[in-house]
């Protein structure tokens, strides 16, 4: 963890009712979002008492103009080109929220032409030695059991848990700004499952709210292997399951595939055994 509470949203209905209930202390955009554009959310934001003065930073592969001519850019508006990496984006976080002002002007709006992109990347640079000796990193979502999820027994039917460990893989990728849609369409590059086993450890029931811990236990040049704890809050947040499961890369044409490099910084961080 690097000491900030995450929501995600999937789309836009939901990133606007989690900023409502929420309030959170910054948001981060997406201009492509599922829904409806980022320009609408953004104005829908602003027109909100609740989140008019929320800091709000654009994840955009639009140049700095073309954003500038769909949006009307505030004091409290930023700008964060794509593609860029998951330190840079803590970075320009950390900016923006005050815990390194090196660089803040960097990544705000500015009126002349131009893109931050390459400042918020020098600020990456700077923080590279620090993040190195950080733990590695999970990724936690939640979910509550569910009627369909549950078996004749009352309690979670055995496969699910592997439909856990899937969520929680895309959701750590998408967290990292990586979706698997934009892997297998704009990349060509898939992940089949080699492998997969599951520990069961305690029975959860319905109505028992789960928290996922997802992280990646091998990061190989041609394979990644994902593990999840399955915490239930019933429980007190015992361990009731442990699953894992291992990817092959491989390309449209079925070929192996390596890891891409860009691929292997974002998720280095995560990598734990």
């Amino acid at each position: 963890s690097v000491g900030y509470r995450v929501a995600v949203a999937f789309d836009a209905a939901q990133g606007l009712l989690l900023a409502q209930e929420m309030r959170p202390d910054l948001i981060i955009l997406d201009f492509y979002m599922p829904g409806v554009d980022g320009g609408a959310v953004y104005e829908r934001l602003r027109s909100s008492p609740l989140t008019s003065d929320v800091p709000v930073i654009f994840s955009t592969g639009l140049t700095l103009e073309e954003l500038k001519g769909r949006i009307k850019p505030g004091t409290k508006t930023f700008f964060l080109r794509k593609p860029v990496g998951f330190t840079g984006i803590l970075s320009v976080v950390n900016q923006v929220l005050g815990e390194d002002r090196r660089a803040i002007t960097s990544v705000t709006l500015p009126n002349t032409t131009g893109t931050p992109a390459p400042e918020a990347e020098k600020a990456t640079d700077a923080a590279r030695p620090r993040a190195s000796a950080r733990k590695p990193k999970f990724h936690e979502f939640q979910v509550r059991v569910t009627y369909a999820d549950t078996d004749k027994a009352g309690i979670i039917y055995y496969a699910n848990y592997l439909k856990y460990l899937e969520q929680g893989r895309t959701e750590l990728m998408r967290s990292l700004g990586v979706r698997y849609r934009d892997l297998e369409v704009k990349r060509k590059l898939f992940l089949p499952a080699v492998s997969a086993h599951c520990e069961y450890l305690a029975p959860s029931r319905y109505d028992d709210l789960l928290t996922i811990r997802t992280w990646i236990s091998h990061l190989g040049r041609a394979s990644i292997s994902f593990s999840c704890e399955v915490h239930d809050g019933e429980l007190a947040g015992k361990v009731v399951a442990r699953v894992h499961s291992r990817h092959a890369i491989v390309t449209d044409l079925w070929r192996p595939a390596r890891v891409p490099s860009d691929l292997k910084v974002l998720l280095a961080p995560f990598v734990q055994s």
